[in-house]
């Protein structure tokens, strides 16, 4: 990946093995391909020659802390900010002719924030931004019922929850049926029933490509196909939650809880296996374990000398792969 595939200095590298745009989705043409995507604003570098392909129908989250590239990226590819280097191909189109353009007006765009009027109901706020977009307004009681908003359609927006807000952003997006869709921070701001409840509008979005940032790690893990982990400005970490805990070797924790007979000598019995820590508490072993020592570390429960009842296992999660490369 070039400079893409830079790690942070004192980190383990967290691109994956190859050339780290493996995406998900393979039978699938790619819709979007980043090349060498580069932004500066003066002496700062917001991206550093990026290099990404999306494929049609898959679902991207873009991680990162404040700071480390989301917002340019995603202001790059809807339009708003041209990249100072590189190019972005849409359906293999070069940028700057009018096939690029045609395919480029089939992305919709929800940002994170967006200047609704208060005394504008949510009907007549969609109905607006539908004249705005050349969009027939016909479009707008199907949108509506597909948010969940047909029975809030005729109320003043003052009145809406920031949950409703965020689900007329999503359905303003949707206008004109867009194939692609790139989402800012959805759920910032929302509790956890009202991020639950956005995502399971959102999947009913079926066949769309959706790139999507948020701070939200653990919700982004339930309900995207890959992640991009961002960090000044460079891919430090791509592809499936599985592919990272595996290329990070992010260590695996596993729960024990040993019988009546065996509680005290369990912990020994883990120790002489020589895999990976062991620290007893209160009765209970909890073993940190490498991704490549894991199975190892499972078969050999067999042969111990000590009665396990329960076992859990817990693989790293995305806050812990953010974490790690950053």
């Amino acid at each position: 990946m070039g400079d893409a595939a830079g790690a942070v200095p004192g980190r383990t590298r967290g691109v994956l093995p190859g050339d780290g745009k493996a995406p998900a989705h393979p039978g699938r043409p790619a819709v979007i391909q980043l090349e060498g995507v580069a932004k500066r604003f003066g002496e700062i570098e917001a991206l550093a020659a990026l290099d990404l392909e999306i494929r049609d129908g898959e679902w991207l989250g873009v991680l990162g802390r404040n700071g480390s590239g989301k917002t340019s990226l995603l202001r790059i590819l809807v339009g708003l900010s041209q990249p100072s280097s590189g190019k972005i191909l849409f359906d293999g189109q070069e940028p700057d002719t009018e096939a690029w353009r045609r395919v480029h007006r089939t992305l919709g765009f929800m940002p994170e924030r967006v200047s609704f009027f208060e005394h504008l109901t949510g009907e007549k706020t969609l109905r607006y931004f539908a004249r705005l977009k050349g969009v027939a307004q016909h479009e707008v009681a199907p949108l509506l019922a597909q948010v969940g908003l047909t029975a809030a359609a005729g109320r003043k927006l003052g009145g809406y929850s920031k949950g409703m807000l965020q689900r007329l952003n999503l359905a303003q997006a949707l206008l004109g049926d867009p194939r692609m869709l790139v989402v800012d921070e959805p759920i910032e701001g929302l509790d956890a029933d009202g991020a639950r409840e956005f995502f399971e509008i959102l999947k009913r979005v079926e066949g769309r490509t959706v790139i999507m940032s948020s701070h939200r790690v653990g919700m982004m893990s339930r309900y995207m196909d890959r992640v991009c982990v961002l960090n000044a400005g460079r891919v430090v970490a791509l592809g499936t939650e599985s592919d990272l805990h595996q290329t990070l070797d992010l260590p695996v924790r596993v729960t024990l809880q040993p019988s009546v007979e065996s509680n005290g000598h369990l912990a020994t019995a883990l120790e002489r296996l020589e895999i990976g820590s062991v620290a007893n508490r209160n009765g209970i072993v909890v073993v940190s374990v490498s991704q490549r020592d894991k199975i190892r570390f499972l078969a050999s429960l067999q042969s111990l000398e000590a009665s396990i009842d329960n076992v859990r296992i817990e693989e790293p999660s995305l806050e812990e792969v953010l974490r790690e490369t950053h």
